[in-house]
């Protein structure tokens, strides 16, 4: 059991600049995890958080430990274990996947441990967006040239020019996580901007947000492009605000939009409306196809991990439309998991989303942390629905933070009234 409410806010348990330092590095180098150099296969946001994992250990270890006896990281272990076993009851077991589960695990509880007051609460969301910004300046000057060239008249125009524009692009990395994670840092930043009263703040907050909004479509991401408008829709719903306000600001921003992005992207998009087409042309309606006819296969104890890359997704037909021998992803972790570890490991994995989402405040209006917090976790599983990754880095912050602010009291310090929780 963690009593959170044994900790109160004060200067004996701030974070150090240390502390805020690693925050910061850790989230700017998973924006540019490809980019980066490689230890071998340790990426360097890897090396950051082993490095990290062993400055806590050294100096925290109490902490580190207690949290490591909450309910949340036993249920974590668990899902782990419960992965485990059904990987090995298949043919060409693979661990890989839950390995760097594993590693996103020991980065929640170490961003848990880290983020101990306001300051590196702010420190990890500021580093979202810089991050988004930069990001999202390398494709607008090293893409929309490039794309506003090309000319498509529909969905497989759009996808080949799509992929010319950034064969040669030297930010290297998944289009579609690069869309997603741009959409992290432009919500964050509308969401501070929003909030924000001091005139300058919000002059350099819209300074890096407007062109994190153009990194989520230079991708021509069609599921970015959802996740981005459905995360601004949720703020807007939860926070009580009046709608009459928005209404400018929103015409405004699709104004933006419309003359900023290149129309060659919006082909691409605009192909959500044409399901004919993606019927004949995406790769992505093919898999979800193959995985929906192949579910008495998975549905009970899945195929194994390594059996999936090994061969069977390619005899199922998970395969690209073009490239019928070479594997593909899901698109979905929750199908990924399913397809990997069956339903013991679909329900443990609903069960711990649920379990973290008991832990998230819901009550966001009109605080700018909470609200930042609330989005980026509603964002998460939305992101599980169209992407195959369930452990990527940057869920270790989101979710770290999250934990923090529930073990640390970090709202507790301005609000009366509101019953504190126990994080156990």
């Amino acid at each position: 059991m963690i009593p959170a409410t044994v900790i109160q806010p004060s200067l004996d348990i701030r974070s150090s600049a240390f502390d805020r330092l690693l925050i910061f590095l850790l989230v700017f180098s998973i924006y540019f995890e490809a980019n980066l150099p490689y230890l071998g296969t340790a990426s360097t946001p890897f090396l950051i958080f082993g490095f990290t994992f062993l400055y806590i250990g050294v100096t925290r270890l109490k902490t580190l430990m207690r949290l490591f006896s909450s309910k949340y990281f036993v249920a974590s272990l668990v899902f782990a274990i419960i992965c485990i076993f059904m990987e090995t009851i298949h043919p060409f077991a693979s661990y890989e996947f839950i390995f760097r589960y594993l590693n996103m695990t020991l980065g929640i509880f170490c961003i848990a441990v880290l983020c101990r007051d306001k300051t590196s609460f702010d420190i990890a969301l500021f580093a979202f967006i810089l991050a988004s910004a930069f990001q999202s300046l390398f494709l607008i000057f090293g893409t929309v040239p490039l794309l506003r060239s090309f000319s498509a008249v529909g969905f497989y125009d759009a996808s080949r020019a799509r992929l010319q524009a950034f064969e040669t692009f030297f930010l290297r990395g998944n289009l579609n996580e690069i869309s997603y994670f741009s959409s992290i840092g432009a919500i964050i930043g509308l969401i501070w901007m929003y909030y924000e009263r001091v005139k300058w703040k919000r002059v350099v907050l819209m300074t890096l947000t407007v062109p994190s909004i153009l990194g989520v479509f230079l991708p021509a991401s069609r599921t970015g492009a959802i996740i981005f408008f459905l995360s601004i829709l949720i703020f807007v719903y939860k926070s009580k605000i009046n709608l009459r306000s928005w209404v400018l600001p929103s015409l405004i921003l699709l104004l933006f939009l419309f003359l900023a992005v290149p129309d060659v992207v919006w082909v691409r998009l605009g192909s959500l409306l044409r399901f004919a087409e993606l019927q004949e042309t995406d790769s992505r309606t093919k898999v979800y196809t193959a995985v929906l006819n192949n579910i008495d296969q998975y549905a009970i104890t899945g195929v194994g991990a390594g059996n999936y890359w090994h061969g069977w997704a390619v005899s199922a037909g998970i395969t690209n439309r073009f490239t019928t021998d070479v594997a593909m992803a899901a698109h979905n972790a929750f199908f990924q998991l399913w397809i990997y570890w069956g339903l013991p490991g679909l329900i443990s994995f609903l069960a711990l989303i649920y379990l973290y989402w008991t832990a998230v405040e819901r009550n966001i209006a009109g605080n700018r942390m909470k609200s930042c917090l609330y989005i980026f976790m509603t964002m998460i599983p939305m992101i599980f629905l169209f992407y195959h990754s369930f452990y990527h880095k940057s869920f270790s912050i989101g979710l770290g933070m999250l934990l923090g602010a529930r073990f640390w009291n970090i709202f507790s310090a301005d609000e009366t009234g509101t019953e504190k929780e126990e994080l156990s």
